[in-house]
């Protein structure tokens, strides 16, 4: 298994402070509730459970895995959807949350879809925005870090399976 070498870009104290605030926004611009959280597997699991439980009105969460990386460091360029939702997006103000938008293409073309099914709003929460390698536009709402390149780990972020228990963000070099 090759080895990498990791530089710390966000450490755990950072995240929870900026997680929080997150948390504290949605929750102003929702009081009514009534929010879908759908978290884009694997990745936004940790930023997910953190975000929800700062989050002070009522919610539901519900999941999606989407690939366009496999095994590689490069996106594919192809949308693989491996499980969808399951609850009802119709009338719901939905929160698209995912752990890093690099190209954009997943979110992008993920949307598309959602937008089909008439929410009442919708939404996209993303963890990292790395805007180097954009191809897709995406308009996040809400955006914990905005970096410009490198391959990140760490809080959900992985590397062939490897690192996403680190608690903080790191850069592989």
């Amino acid at each position: 298994m090759k080895q990498f070498e990791k530089r710390i870009l966000f450490d755990s104290d950072a995240i929870a402070v900026r997680v929080k605030e997150l948390g504290a926004e949605i929750s102003a611009k929702y009081p009514e509730g009534n929010l879908l959280f759908i978290g884009v597997l694997k990745g936004s699991f940790m930023f997910l459970a953190d975000l929800v439980r700062h989050v002070t009105v009522p919610c539901c969460l519900d999941f999606v895995r989407i690939s366009s990386y496999g095994n590689d460091t490069v996106s594919s360029g192809k949308l693989d959807i491996v499980m969808d939702i399951r609850l009802p997006v119709k009338d719901r103000n939905v929160i698209l949350v995912d752990d890093i938008v690099d190209t954009g293409l997943t979110l992008s073309e993920y949307r598309k879809r959602l937008e089909k099914e008439s929410p009442r709003s919708l939404e996209i929460a993303a963890l990292i925005d790395k805007i180097a390698r954009r191809e897709r536009h995406v308009e996040l709402d809400y955006c914990g870090f905005r970096v410009e390149e490198g391959f990140l780990v760490g809080y959900g972020l992985d590397c062939d399976e490897r690192f996403r228990h680190l608690d903080g963000i790191y850069v592989l070099e």
